[in-house]
């Protein structure tokens, strides 16, 4: 499998985005449970706004420590009857540092052309783990890495009607193995930030019921 240090001097060689890649900081470690791996979360890129707490992550989604994304994530993983520091496995889509978060930049689109890259490495990364579903984080992951026709906003899967504030709702969904670039089931969330939004707050018990659901079933 190709090393997280061997995926940024790739990158970091691409002649559209390589000068984008942050050679200067080390790309974080996986996140690994000490069980047997029942759960991927995956995240998009380790690249946070605020440049001058890059250096300080040293694990994916800095679930070595305290913090607000570990408490979300603690609270899936709860509701899903999982452990997170027993049953997760946590990795990065892109695992490696950029100078701007991928988000802000439309041109060009650092993730779409780092995918042609990223995939290989990740399909390798997560081959140990090939019957465990994926919870993916976030909107500009999720456009990665569904296929065809499949929708590329969170919400489509969390039931969204335009009258939800009604309590109108459509029925729930995932991204079968079938209509992914990861050939596997994809669970979408928001983000820490975004699962604050009264949308979200509101149908995030019943999304990981019906997950708890579909992954026993």
């Amino acid at each position: 499998m190709t090393s997280a240090i061997s995926l940024q001097e790739v990158l970091a060689r691409d002649p559209v985005i390589g000068k984008f890649v942050d050679r200067s900081l080390t790309p974080p470690s996986p996140f690994r449970g000490v069980g047997p791996i029942r759960l991927v979360v995956l995240g998009q890129d380790p690249t946070v706004k605020r440049e001058g707490s890059r250096g300080a992550i040293t694990t994916v989604l800095n679930l070595d420590r305290p913090g607000s994304l570990r408490r979300y994530l603690e609270q899936l993983c709860t509701a899903l009857g999982l452990s997170l520091d027993a049953d997760v496995y946590a990795t990065n889509y892109a695992n490696v540092f950029f100078r701007v978060p991928p988000a802000s930049l439309k041109d060009p689109d650092i993730l779409g052309v780092a995918k042609r890259h990223c995939l290989p490495h990740l399909l390798a990364e997560l081959r140990p783990f090939s019957d465990v579903p994926i919870l993916s984080l976030g909107e500009p992951l999720l456009r990665q890495i569904a296929t065809g026709s499949a929708p590329c906003k969170v919400r489509e899967y969390w039931g969204f009607d335009p009258r939800w504030k009604r309590g109108e709702t459509r029925a729930l969904a995932h991204l079968p193995a079938g209509q992914n670039t990861l050939t596997r089931e994809v669970f979408p969330f928001p983000h820490q930030p975004s699962a604050n939004k009264a949308f979200y707050s509101g149908r995030l018990a019943r999304y990981l019921a019906y997950m708890r659901s579909e992954c026993s079933s």
